[in-house]
């Protein structure tokens, strides 16, 4: 019995996730499976050299600079190692990976946004991969992320990138991600975000994922007959958008034609990761009923794609500068797209896009920005404790850069009229009182102490125990607080006690442009 249990990792002992699969999925016997690896690694590389595109779909560029990430199924290897092991080979040629982000579906239990190893060491036959645990220990802080030991034990989509990954890059550390239910555009935006600021240019990304499932044991028959190649068209169009990197259309795709992607999920999270300019390859191109002993009313489809981008020769770039400007044009435009964002719900109940406000968007407008909404009430009768006659109206925002910063000015226009839970929504009658200020945020960096962080100039992320809170630039100096004042108030504002920052606490900072209506 204590032997069954260690297999299924529930004995207590949660240091290392075993290798479930190895035995019945591939082989367990590290010299025959390192042998059938060298075979899919050997075959892939020849073919690559004479035929660097698969031509299954049309057009598929060849990869362009160095391998940023791949896409490599997870059936047993008699049906995907072969065409997995062209993604590895792509990326294992291309330069030294030192570290590979993974991320998969899960199979098995159902869960909201991303779950995160407590194992520290992942089995295989060829040698454990040890986890990044220190990167762990900091995502865990974040929204979006959660410890999930146990679907890490039962699911099988990264398990079987493990010994690939261990064959072609050796012994490299691995960031294993297990990514549930991502309810909503921002959701997906907030997590990747996250996730794409610690990828460094020696780091790999490994996508674990199956295409279209056609058939009575999927319970997806979207189209009768000509099975082969009805399939290999929602491949194709679903190849399409990652080939441009394009979020919206994958989403539109899935949404229209509820393929059944089983890695959609961590598909798309790559997707909102990658930088500009990136493309996608075909590599090869196959379905279950490629091999033998398939039946001709099921079908599973395996891809391996490369993802590269000619302009970054060294891998992923680092992450982006700090530095924000904005013109007097901007900060017009800016508060002139929060005035008719606001106005127009409030008056006709609708929300703008951004196509309302075409003639408005300058540059900065189109980048991924936080910000801050502030609606200040004025003309309120006496002075308040900051000295003027004016208080507090609503206010919310996005701390995270989840969309074009034109996007996230109307979102945030509307959210503080509507959405902050201390006060009721805003009437037509109170607009002509209402004074929209505008917090347009850096992106949030980590600090390594909290005596790093200077009051006035920083806005402050606090994380603790799985919760959060923050402060704008503006609130210490507001209140005339000292650091560790307005430390303690932060985590008061998280719900612990005033001087709980000082342990299994992290700080991220940020700076603020205030863009103010006179």
């Amino acid at each position: 019995m204590t032997n069954f249990l260690n297999k299924l990792g529930l004995s207590g002992e949660d240091e290392k996730r075993p290798a479930l699969y190895a035995g019945t999925w591939y082989e367990s016997e590290p010299g025959k499976l390192r042998s059938q690896l060298s075979r899919f690694l050997e075959h892939a590389s020849k073919t690559l050299k004479t035929t660097p595109v698969d031509p299954s779909f049309e057009p598929s560029q060849k990869i362009d600079g160095n391998v940023l990430a791949i896409v490599a199924p997870h059936a047993g290897y008699m049906f995907s190692g072969q065409t997995a092991a062209f993604g590895y080979d792509a990326a294992s040629g291309s330069r030294k990976v030192r570290r590979v982000f993974l991320l998969g579906p899960s199979h098995y239990d159902g869960f909201d946004f991303v779950g995160l190893p407590t194992q520290k060491v992942f089995a295989t036959p060829l040698g454990d991969l040890r986890v990044d645990t220190d990167l762990i220990n900091e995502l865990v802080c974040y929204p979006g992320f959660e410890m999930m030991s146990h679907v890490h034990t039962r699911e099988h989509s990264l398990e079987m990138q493990l010994p690939l990954i261990r064959e072609a890059f050796g012994d490299v550390k691995i960031v294993p991600l297990i990514v549930g239910l991502l309810n909503d555009f921002d959701e997906l935006s907030l997590v990747a975000q996250i996730l794409r600021r610690y990828i460094t240019p020696d780091d790999l990304v490994v996508v674990s994922s199956d295409f279209t499932h056609y058939g009575p044991r999927y319970d997806y028959i979207p189209f009768p007959g000509s099975v082969r190649e009805n399939v290999r068209k929602l491949d194709e169009e679903a190849f399409s958008c990652l080939r441009k990197v394009d979020l919206n259309a994958f989403i539109e795709f899935k949404e229209r034609t509820n393929d059944t992607i089983c890695g959609f999920y961590p598909c798309a999270m790559l997707l909102a990761m990658l930088p500009e300019g990136s493309h996608a390859t075909l590599l090869n191109y196959r379905t279950s009923q490629d091999m033998r002993g398939e039946d001709d009313e099921n079908s599973v489809s395996y891809l391996s794609i490369a993802f590269s981008n000619p302009a970054l020769p060294t891998g992923w770039p680092a992450a982006e500068s700090a530095e924000l400007a904005l013109n007097d044009v901007d900060r017009d435009h800016l508060l002139r797209v929060a005035r008719q964002a606001l106005d127009t719900h409030v008056r006709e109940g609708r929300q703008i896009t951004s196509s309302d406000v075409a003639d408005l968007i300058t540059p900065v407008m189109k980048k991924k920005l936080g910000v801050f909404c502030t609606l200040y009430k004025r003309n309120i009768g006496h002075s308040t404790v900051h000295g003027d006659d004016r208080e507090l109206r609503g206010c919310v925002g996005y701390v995270f850069p989840v969309k074009p910063l034109v996007e996230a000015v109307i979102d945030n226009a509307i959210g503080a009229a509507s959405r902050d839970h201390r006060f009721p929504s805003v009437s037509k009658d109170e607009l002509k009182d209402l004074q929209i200020d505008l917090n347009v945020l850096t992106r949030p960096k980590r600090t390594k102490s909290y005596k790093d962080i200077v009051i006035g100039r920083d806005g402050i992320i606090l994380y603790r125990l799985g919760r959060q809170a923050v402060f704008l630039p503006s609130v210490a100096t507001e209140f005339g607080w000292n650091l560790e004042e307005t430390l303690d108030q932060l985590a008061f504002k998280a719900g612990f006690r005033k001087e709980d920052w000082k342990t299994q606490t992290y700080f991220d900072v940020f700076q603020s442009i205030s863009v103010e209506e006179e």
